[in-house]
């Protein structure tokens, strides 16, 4: 299934402009989707296939993003804001908000702004304030020419953004949808991450929290990871093995099970009795553990020769 075959629908927001967006599957239970910065609703391809068989599931092009003719926000309270406006528009709340990198820190700044259309946050690979990094090399390559400045953009982000062990399709698909992004919309984009510090907002949180980090995230870390999980009460951390930064691409499966069992347990919460414990805990990482397996086999595996 590609993009292509997803219905795409278009609203148009008074005093914002066009927003587009993605949406499939039907059920009591919607989920929203908010992307990372440079990227599209079409990062949630993977998704809006899997997951859209359970529940309903929106993918937001965000104002300046893929066919969203919205320009960009200024600032995650912006983007916040556009997306409140959206949700209202679609009246689809509440709804279980997911968000991946810079759409995490928007989907924190949402729930604190409009906590009655948010039912649930899944964060994936996101944080409350980047590390201040003061690079000499990233200095230099303002001074670069522009053809050579993008090539070399692109080459630092491939390897940034995705795990050694990430699939091909998986990286081509993450690096397609960037190169799409406008430019003055990725500096939007990079700006407000930079300017971002949202402490006191995930510490505020009262809602159920899944935080989602790949164990080979070099952009957001686990440990940052880790920082967001503490701040936001009662919220679960969970970490995929050998995953990098892109982790609604590279371990999609996984993604995909999470969101669900989320959703699951907003839907039917357990009694204290049978809450899950360590024994559930410990199986759960051997299911991980098998799917991590079983997916570097397949990738290891060489393609079968055609008999002619």
């Amino acid at each position: 299934m590609t993009s292509g075959e997803i219905p795409r629908g278009v609203v148009d927001l008074p005093g914002r402009g066009r927003v587009s967006y993605l949406s499939e599957g039907r059920g009591a239970h919607a989920a929203l989707l908010i992307h990372g910065s440079g990227m599209s609703a079409r990062s949630w391809m993977r998704q809006l296939e899997a997951v859209s068989e359970r529940m309903r599931v929106i993918a937001i092009d965000l104002p300046g993003h893929g066919e969203s003719s919205a320009p960009p926000g200024s600032s995650i309270e912006d983007y916040a804001a556009a997306v409140a406006d959206f949700a209202r528009a679609l009246a689809c709340g509440p709804v279980v908000v997911v968000g991946h990198s810079l759409g995490g820190s928007i989907a924190i700044a949402l729930a604190v702004r409009q906590p009655g259309l948010v039912r649930g946050l899944v964060l994936i690979a996101s944080c409350v304030k980047l590390p201040l990094v003061d690079s000499v090399g990233e200095r230099l390559v303002a001074f670069l020419p522009g053809p050579l400045r993008r090539l070399l953009f692109f080459s630092m982000a491939k390897k940034v953004l995705f795990a050694p062990g990430a699939s091909a399709e998986a990286i081509a698909s993450g690096m397609q949808d960037l190169r799409a992004c406008r430019p003055e919309t990725l500096l939007a984009d990079v700006r407000a991450a930079r300017a971002m510090d949202l402490t006191a907002q995930a510490a505020a949180l009262d809602v159920p929290t899944l935080v989602l980090s790949g164990s080979r995230d070099r952009l957001t870390p686990p440990t940052l990871a880790a920082d967001l999980s503490a701040l936001i009460r009662e919220a679960r951390l969970r970490i995929a093995d050998g995953a990098g930064h892109m982790l609604p691409l590279e371990a999609a499966a996984w993604v995909n099970r999470e969101i669900v069992a989320f959703v699951d347990s907003l839907a039917t919460p357990l009694p204290a009795s049978q809450a899950p414990g360590r024994r559930d805990s410990l199986f759960r990482r051997v299911l991980d553990r098998l799917e991590t397996a079983a997916e570097r086999f397949r990738r290891s595996k060489p393609p079968r020769r055609r008999r002619s």
